[in-house]
């Protein structure tokens, strides 16, 4: 069994940097939103995730 923490960079899958990640606070989202080309932060139930918009990238 193997367990694989969140943003592990050995993601076979390799979507770590398309999937933007929960934060706890719209500021922490808005900081990180660089990271995907894009700006601001939107709530997802009682996180934050950055990007204005959801956006799935391909």
């Amino acid at each position: 069994m193997a367990i694989l923490p969140l943003g592990c960079s050995n993601n076979p899958v390799g979507k770590e940097m398309k999937m933007p990640m929960l934060l706890d606070t719209k500021e922490q989202a808005e900081k990180e939103a660089y990271k995907f080309d894009c700006e601001g932060a939107h709530q997802m139930g009682d996180k934050w995730m950055p990007c204005s918009m959801h956006k799935h990238n391909h």
